[in-house]
This record gives C-alpha cells, sequence and structure tokens, in this order.
C-alpha cells in the first residue's frame, strides 16, 4: 500500500475577494449560516479544520474558493484527487479542499495527519450522506458549514434567482430580466434535485433564449408544455402578504430547519453508531442541543405571540439591562467573553416593563450570537433614553443588521436578510413601544445597535 502511486494536487484559481463576500452574503447563502460562516473565516488563522456539509460536491469547491479568498490567503488554493492524493510537503499557508469520499485508507491517514498539525488549512467538503469515520468526525466537529439543499430555502427563491439573473446579464452587457409572478411560483413548487446548480442552468437557458425583459414560464423549460396557462393565477381578491409576516416566516423557517437537520444526520447514522460509544455519544449530544435549540426557539416566539398591547408606565432600563446581564452570566463565563458596562446607572423610559424585558433579552442574545468567544462588547445606556450595544459585527452580520433597519419598503419580498430570529423580534417590540432600533458602523470598527426609548418627562 505504502508504494502506490499519490495523485498530485490540483491548484485551483483564487476567487476575487468582491465576488466571495458576494457569494458568502444572501441570497447566495442563507442567511442562517452566517455564525457558521463567521466561525468558518476565524477557523484559518487558528489553523483549525472546517467541514462543508453541502447539497451538490461542486458547491463544496466554489464555497471553499470563497472562505480561502475572504480570510488573506497567505499560499495557494488546492484540490485534492483521486483515492490517494499527494498530502505530504505542502507549501505552508496552503489552502487544501478535500472530499472525503474519495480516499483509501492512507488518504484517511494523511488526511488525519492533515488536521493534526495546521501547516495549511483543511477545507472538508462532502455531501450530507457520506460517511467519515468516528475519529476524524471528531477532528472536523470544530466548525461546521452545513448548507441546506435549495428544496428548503423556497423563501429565498425570489432573491437568489434575481442575483444569478444579474450576474449572468452582466457578463452578457446587458439589463437583468425580472421573473414573472408565474414564473417565481413555477420555481418555488420545483423539487431541485440539481441544487443551486440546476437554478443556474436552467436560468441561464431562459436568458439564452429571450432577449425579453421578463422571464415567463415558458422561458424556464421545466416540462415540454410549461406555459403560463401551467400556473394558476392569483385571483383578484387575494390580499397581498405583509412583509414583516414574510420575513419573520422565512426566519422560523430557516432557524428550526437547520436545527432538525442536525438531528436528521444523527438518525440516520444510528446503525452505524451501535457498536462505537464514544461516536454515539457526541452525535447523541449535538442532536440534544439541537433539540434544545428548537424548543427554546419556539418558546421565545411563543412568548412573542402572547404579547399584548404595552402599558405605558416608568421602566428603570439601566437596573433592567443590569439583569438580563447576569442572566447570561453563565454563558459569557464559559466562552471567556467580557462585557463593558458603562453609562448613566439610572436611566427612567417608558414602556411596558414585561415587553422591554423581552426586546431587551432578545437584543442581547443575538449578539451573543455573533460573537466569538474571547471576544467582548459594550453596553452603555444614556440620559436620552438612548441604549447603545457595541460589538465587533463580521461584514455579513453587519450588513443584516443594516437590512434589519432598513424601511419595509427597502427590503425585497422573499429576501430573508434579518438572522438571527432574535434581532427581529426584539425589534418588533422595541417599536411596539414607542422606540426605534438604528445601526451605526465605524470603518474598520465595531457596529453598535442604538436603541431609543421614550423617556420620563421631567419638571
Amino acid at each position: 500500500m505504502g508504494g502506490a502511486e499519490r495523485t498530485p494536487l490540483v491548484p485551483v484559481p483564487p476567487m476575487r475577494a468582491v465576488d466571495a463576500r458576494r457569494l458568502l452574503s444572501p441570497p447566495w447563502t442563507p442567511p442562517m449560516l452566517a455564525p457558521a460562516i463567521g466561525r468558518a473565516c476565524r477557523a484559518r488563522a487558528l489553523g483549525v479544520p472546517v467541514r462543508l456539509v453541502v447539497p451538490r460536491q461542486t458547491l463544496g469547491l466554489r464555497l471553499a474558493r470563497a472562505l480561502h479568498a475572504v480570510t488573506g490567503p497567505t499560499g495557494p488554493l488546492l484540490a485534492a484527487a483521486g483515492a490517494r492524493p499527494e498530502l505530504r510537503a505542502l507549501p505552508l499557508g496552503a489552502t487544501v479542499v478535500v472530499d472525503p469520499t474519495q480516499l483509501d485508507d492512507e488518504g484517511w491517514t494523511h488526511l488525519e495527519t492533515l488536521a493534526d498539525d495546521g501547516d495549511v488549512w483543511l477545507v472538508v467538503a462532502s455531501e450530507p450522506t457520506a460517511t467519515l469515520p468516528a475519529a476524524l468526525e471528531e477532528r472536523l466537529a470544530a466548525v461546521v458549514v452545513e448548507v441546506p439543499p435549495l428544496a428548503r430555502r423556497q423563501l429565498e427563491l425570489p432573491a437568489l434567482s434575481a442575483a444569478i439573473l444579474h450576474t449572468f446579464a452582466r457578463r452578457a452587457g446587458r439589463e437583468a430580466p425580472t421573473l414573472s409572478a408565474n414564473a417565481r411560483r413555477l420555481l418555488a413548487t420545483h423539487p431541485w434535485p440539481g441544487d443551486v446548480l440546476e437554478l443556474e442552468a436552467l436560468l441561464a437557458r431562459a436568458l439564452a433564449t429571450t432577449e425579453a425583459p421578463t422571464i415567463e414560464p415558458a422561458h424556464l423549460g421545466l416540462g415540454p408544455d410549461a406555459s403560463d396557462s401551467d400556473v394558476a393565477a392569483p385571483s383578484e381578491d387575494t390580499q397581498p402578504v405583509d412583509p414583516r409576516v414574510e420575513v419573520l416566516l422565512a426566519e422560523l423557517s430557516h432557524e428550526i430547519l437547520n436545527p432538525l437537520a442536525t438531528v436528521k444526520m444523527f438518525v440516520g447514522h444510528v446503525p452505524n453508531l451501535l457498536d462505537d460509544p464514544e461516536a454515539r455519544a457526541q452525535l447523541g449530544g449535538r442532536a440534544e442541543e439541537a433539540i434544545d435549540r428548537v424548543d427554546g426557539l419556539l418558546r421565545n416566539v411563543l412568548e412573542f405571540a402572547r404579547l399584548g398591547v404595552p402599558r405605558r408606565e416608568p421602566v428603570e432600563v439601566g437596573a433592567l439591562l443590569d439583569r438580563l446581564l447576569a442572566e447570561v452570566a453563565p454563558e459569557l463565563a464559559e466562552r471567556a467573553v467580557r462585557v463593558k458596562r458603562s453609562g448613566t446607572p439610572t436611566i427612567a423610559c417608558l414602556g411596558d416593563p414585561a415587553q422591554l424585558e423581552y426586546g431587551l433579552r432578545n437584543l442581547l442574545v443575538g449578539v451573543l450570537r455573533e460573537l466569538p468567544a474571547r471576544d467582548e462588547f459594550a453596553v452603555e445606556t444614556g440620559q436620552n433614553g438612548v441604549v447603545g450595544v457595541r460589538f465587533a459585527a463580521g461584514d455579513v452580520a453587519a450588513s443584516r443588521l443594516r437590512a434589519m433597519v432598513a424601511p419595509d419598503g427597502e427590503r425585497a419580498l422573499g429576501d430573508p436578510t434579518l438572522l438571527p430570529l432574535a434581532f427581529t423580534l426584539a425589534r418588533a417590540v422595541i417599536e411596539r413601544n414607542g422606540g426605534s432600533l438604528a445601526v451605526q458602523e465605524e470603518s474598520d470598527g465595531p457596529t453598535t445597535l442604538v436603541v431609543r426609548l421614550p423617556t420620563v418627562a421631567t419638571g
């Protein structure tokens, strides 16, 4: 075995940083992946391997190219090919993309060595059905990016389709067409066995078929008789969907489907885990965490649904924030996250005490989800009813926060860019109590969430 010929690594052309950032942001990448992508970008500096679980293997290479581009590479991007790729004497700082389903026993051994040494950045990309040795799966468990299939991203389809059409049209030097309502409905009912690659091919074919400013079902070629008449038109008395309701439902579906994918993966591996107690315990723990996450999410949404008309009475917001920070103190300590508390200790605002507590709690929860371990954030209160929460948000998180506070008219329907859900719930409750939520950014500096609440009149 040791003398068998090894396959040289294949140099992969680098991706432009601007294209990579676009690919790692909505609508190209599901909003739910923002925290995982942030961890993946930080993993490079730590020499920590990243595992990509993707619906199609080709998408894994594309995502790896984007991560390589945005993390300031110091070496080349290389792809391993064959059962026994040449994984020795690699250039320092290189990014190595590996498809684990191709490896034989010796290839697995060299892959484990790479994961140990940290001299190169290892990105292991595979489809959800791929089975890894239990020992290697443990090594790759630190940072996992699980991309949901396109069939579970129906609410993102309009924005993703528009982005794909814009990309192709820009290459051709023409205006990007739009999808008709019937075409959008047809895309929403398609099962997408080929995932995003199938959508790209379908829209490329439509652009090559017509120069019309609007793409109709007949241009999509999803069936031999595809036409406008194949898709039922809405009745004239159909009421438009509230944009906030649509965005909220999109976020809720993402927040639930992501943990359920983990549970599904665990169930699928159960037969292979019966004789491996260690691997069974590890995956069982991940499944339990996923179930707890869904449980907490649904309880949070149920509490939001039960909020009634807010009362207006004085609320000591400074004391309320201190109590909420005490609630999350165990999590802060576990992750070594530091808090800087400053400003006026006593600040009286008008609002419903229970609702302001709910909104500010969700705001802090959203911030904590964006923060990596050993980071810090600052909470400041002022006499004028302003609460500032300052933290280092990445480019992707900052763009989502800007979208969150934008007026409803500036958001495209079907473009759920407001994850995590806690931020949206916080904004809704704060506004219900007469307040507002804004975002302030500094060049190459932290992001500040600014909450303005009605103050108690004095004198």
